[in-house]
C-alpha cells in the first residue's frame, strides 16, 4: 500500500520533465519553422534578385530584399575594383542624407577585413572595440584615419560578409544596428547563403554592363568610322570626280595628238614617232596612185570652202574603204592620192590587198562623187621612214616602186586599174587581168602592164571546174542563185574583206554551190534521197556561207603563218569556231551554233560517232576547196583528180562506205580521170 506523501517527489520530478521535453520540443519546432521560413526566404531573395542583369536595379532589389524579408533596416553593397585593391559603396539603405560613392581600401575596417580573409566578419560592442583598438594605435604610435563610411552614428552591431566567385572578390554585404548583439550565428549563417547567390548575380550583372559598355564601344566606333568613311568616301568621290575629269581632258588631248599623228603616219607607228625610235626600213609592199579625172572643171565656180568640202567628202569615203583592206593613205595631192598596203608592219596580203580596195573604190566613186578615177599599183622593194625637217616630218616611203605606180595611174583608162608585172605574178590566182599592149613609160623603158578585170570566181577557175566534168553545167546558174541569196539574206556582210584576211577569195561562196550542187545530186540518190530530200536548203546555204565567218576577229598573221604545229593548228580551229560562233549570234544565226562542232571535227578528221548529213555535205565541199583554191599560206594548189583521191584516203573514207563522197567525186571528176582510192595511191599535182 503506497504512502501519499512518498509519491510527491516522483510526481514532481515527472512533471519537470515533461516541461523540459515539451520546452525542446517546442525550441525544435520553433528552430524547424524558422529554417524552413529561412529556406522560402532564401529561395525568394534568390529568385528577386535574379530577375534583372541591369546592377543599379539588381542592387535596389537585394537590399530591398534584406530590408523587407529579413529584416536588415540598415545595410550597404560595396563593389570592388578590378585589383581587388578597394571598395565602393555602391548602394545603401536605411541612412538618411547619406549617398554611395564612399571608398575604403581592402584591409582597413571591419569591412575591409572581411574583403580582405574572404570571411565573415561580425562584431557585437563596436564603440567598445573601435575605442580599444583606436587607443592602442595611439599608444603604439600608428594612429591612422579611419575612412568615413556612410552608416549609423550610434552603431554597436555590424556584420560584413565577403562576395566572392570562384575566390575572387566580388565586393561585401554590410548589415548593422545600434543595438548590442543584434546578430547571432543564424543571422551570419543565412546571410552567407544569401551573399553567395547575391555574389553570382552581381557578378553576372557586372559582366553583362561590361558587355553592354563594349557593345556600346563597338557601336560608337562603327558609328564613328562610317562617319569617316561616309567623309572619306565623299572626298574620295571629290578628287576621283577631279581625277577623271582630269584623266578624261588627258584622254581627250591623247586622242587629239594621236588623230593629228594619224594625218601624218599609220598608227603602228605613233608610239615610236613619240619616242623617236623609228628607223628606216627596206619592205616589199605594195604601193597605189589614185587620180580624178575633171575635177577642176567640175570645181570651177565653186567657193574654196565647197571645194574643201567635196574633197573632204570623198577622201573621208576613201579612207575607209583602204581601212577596211589594211591600207593607209600616205599622202593627198589636190584630188589625188598615195597609198600604202605592206607598212608598216609586212603582210602576205598587200597585192591583193591594193588591188580589192581599188575595185572597191572604182565600183563605187560615182556613188560619191560623179567623176571617172584612175588608178595605177605597183610591188616591189621601198625604203620606209620618218622623211623632212625635224619640225616637219612625216612617215613616207622612197623607190622605184613608188615612181611605177604613179606611171601606172597616169596610163591608166578612165575607170580602170592598171598593174605592173610583179604585181601580177602576186595577184594572178585570184583576179581576172587583161594584158594591156607593151608601152613606153616615161622616165622607163618599154612595160608590159596589166588592166585588172576582176575577183576571180568558181567558174573563172579551171583548177576547181573542169569543163569536162558533170558540174561545169550547173556552176553558172548556182553562182547566180548563191549572189541572188547573199543579195536577199546578208547584204551587210562584206565577204570579200573578211576573205582578204587569208586570201580565201569566194571560198564561202564556193563552199555553198558545190554544197547546193551535192544536195540536189544527192535527193535522186536510193538509199540517201528521203534524208536529203528533209534537208533545208535554206539552212544549209546559211550555214555553207558562214561556217567561218569568225575568221573577221582573228590576226591576220596568224591565219596566214606557215608550219603550224598540230597544237597550233588544233588551237586555231578551237579560236576560229569560238569566234565564228559569236558572229552567227551577232547575226541573229545563233540556232546554226549547233552545227560548228561537228563540222569542226569532221574538217579536223577526229570523227567520234555519226556524221550528219549536213556536216558530211558542207564538210566535203569545204575540204574540196581549200585543196584547189589557192591561198598565201599554202604551195601549189592541188589538181581536181588530186583532190578527191586524197578526200577518199582521208580517216572519215577510210575502209567504209561513203555515199556523200562518191556522189561528189562523181560530179566533180573530169570526164577522162579514172580514181584512185588505194591507200598506196599519190595524188597529181601540177
Amino acid at each position: 500500500m503506497s504512502v501519499p506523501g512518498d509519491n510527491q517527489p516522483a510526481s514532481g520530478s515527472m512533471r519537470t520533465l515533461m516541461i523540459d521535453n515539451q520546452k525542446v520540443i517546442d525550441e525544435l519546432n520553433a528552430r524547424i519553422q524558422r529554417r524552413d521560413q529561412e529556406v522560402k526566404i532564401i529561395q525568394q531573395i534568390s529568385s528577386e534578385i535574379n530577375s534583372t542583369l541591369d546592377l543599379e536595379h539588381m542592387l535596389g532589389i537585394i537590399l530591398d530584399s534584406l530590408d523587407r524579408v529579413l529584416g536588415f533596416k540598415h545595410c550597404m553593397i560595396l563593389l570592388s575594383d578590378d585589383a581587388a585593391a578597394s571598395l565602393s559603396v555602391a548602394a545603401l539603405r536605411g541612412y538618411e542624407n547619406q549617398q554611395p560613392g564612399a571608398t575604403v581600401p581592402v584591409g582597413q575596417g571591419p569591412i575591409g577585413v572581411a574583403a580582405r580573409r574572404r570571411r565573415v566578419v561580425r562584431m557585437a560592442a563596436m564603440a567598445a572595440q573601435m575605442g580599444y583598438v583606436a587607443a592602442v594605435r595611439g599608444e603604439m604610435g600608428h594612429e591612422k584615419a579611419q575612412v568615413k563610411l556612410p552608416g549609423l552614428a550610434n552603431v554597436q552591431s555590424q556584420m560584413a560578409i565577403p562576395l566572392v566567385v570562384k575566390d575572387r572578390l566580388v565586393g561585401v554585404l554590410a548589415v548593422e544596428s545600434a543595438a548590442i548583439n543584434a546578430f547571432d550565428a543564424l543571422d551570419e549563417l543565412l546571410l552567407s547563403i544569401v551573399a553567395n547567390q547575391v555574389a553570382s548575380a552581381i557578378d553576372n550583372a557586372r559582366l553583362y554592363l561590361r558587355e553592354q559598355e563594349r557593345s556600346q564601344l563597338l557601336d560608337n566606333t562603327n558609328r564613328e568610322l562610317s562617319q569617316l568613311n561616309e567623309t572619306l568616301e565623299s572626298k574620295v568621290n571629290a578628287r576621283t570626280a577631279e581625277l577623271t575629269e582630269a584623266l578624261g581632258d588627258l584622254e581627250r588631248r591623247k586622242v587629239q595628238h594621236e588623230e593629228l599623228l594619224a594625218r601624218m603616219a599609220p598608227r603602228e607607228l605613233i608610239p615610236l614617232m613619240v619616242e623617236d625610235r623609228l628607223q628606216a626600213v627596206r619592205l616589199n609592199a605594195t604601193v597605189m596612185f589614185t587620180d580624178l579625172s575633171g575635177f577642176t572643171s567640175f570645181s570651177a565656180g565653186m567657193e574654196p570652202d565647197e571645194v574643201f568640202a567635196h574633197l573632204n567628202h570623198y577622201f573621208a569615203w576613201l579612207g575607209d574603204a583602204i581601212s577596211r583592206y589594211r591600207g593607209y593613205v600616205n599622202k593627198t595631192m589636190g584630188d589625188g592620192t598615195m597609198i600604202l598596203f605592206g607598212v608598216p608592219e609586212p603582210s602576205l596580203s598587200h597585192a591583193t590587198d591594193a588591188v580589192l580596195a581599188a575595185l572597191t573604190l572604182q565600183s563605187d566613186v560615182g556613188t560619191t562623187i560623179s567623176l571617172n578615177m584612175r588608178i595605177g599599183i605597183s610591188s616591189g622593194v621601198i625604203t620606209a621612214g620618218m622623211l623632212g625637217p625635224r619640225n616637219k616630218s612625216m612617215y613616207d616611203v622612197l623607190g622605184e616602186t613608188v615612181n611605177v605606180a604613179q606611171r601606172m595611174e597616169s596610163s591608166a583608162p578612165l575607170g580602170g586599174i592598171v598593174v605592173t608585172a610583179a604585181t601580177a605574178d602576186l595577184v594572178r590566182p585570184y583576179f581576172l587581168l587583161e594584158t594591156l599592149p607593151e608601152q613606153e613609160i616615161k622616165g622607163l623603158s618599154k612595160m608590159t602592164n596589166f588592166r585588172v578585170v576582176g575577183l576571180r570566181k568558181l567558174t573563172d577557175d579551171p583548177r576547181r571546174v573542169d569543163p569536162s566534168g558533170r558540174f561545169a553545167a550547173m556552176a553558172t546558174p548556182l553562182q547566180q542563185e548563191i549572189e541572188a541569196f547573199k543579195a536577199q539574206h546578208f547584204d551587210s556582210v562584206n565577204f570579200v574583206s573578211i576573205q582578204a584576211r587569208d586570201g580565201a577569195f569566194y571560198h564561202n561562196e564556193t563552199v555553198a554551190i558545190l554544197a547546193l550542187a551535192l544536195l540536189r545530186e544527192l535527193r535522186g540518190h536510193p538509199q540517201l534521197g528521203t534524208a536529203a530530200s528533209q534537208l533545208d536548203e535554206a539552212r544549209l546555204l546559211r550555214f555553207a556561207l558562214l561556217h567561218d565567218i569568225g575568221k573577221r576577229t582573228l590576226d591576220t598573221a596568224r591565219l596566214n603563218r606557215r608550219g603550224l604545229t598540230a597544237e597550233e593548228r588544233a588551237a586555231l580551229r578551237t579560236d576560229l569556231e569560238r569566234a565564228t560562233a559569236e558572229t552567227l549570234d551577232r547575226l541573229e544565226l545563233g540556232e546554226l551554233a549547233s552545227a560548228l562542232p561537228p563540222f569542226y571535227r569532221f574538217e579536223a578528221q577526229e570523227l567520234t560517232g555519226e556524221i550528219d548529213m549536213l556536216t558530211e555535205i558542207v564538210g566535203v565541199a569545204d575540204i574540196y576547196d581549200a585543196l584547189t583554191a589557192p591561198k598565201f599560206y599554202k604551195g601549189t594548189p592541188w589538181s581536181i583528180r588530186g583532190a578527191l583521191e586524197d578526200m577518199m584516203r582521208m580517216p572519215f573514207a577510210i575502209n567504209r562506205p561513203r555515199p556523200i563522197l562518191a556522189a561528189f567525186a562523181e560530179l566533180m571528176r573530169p570526164a577522162a580521170a579514172t580514181l584512185t582510192s588505194g591507200r598506196s595511191a599519190k595524188p597529181v599535182l601540177d
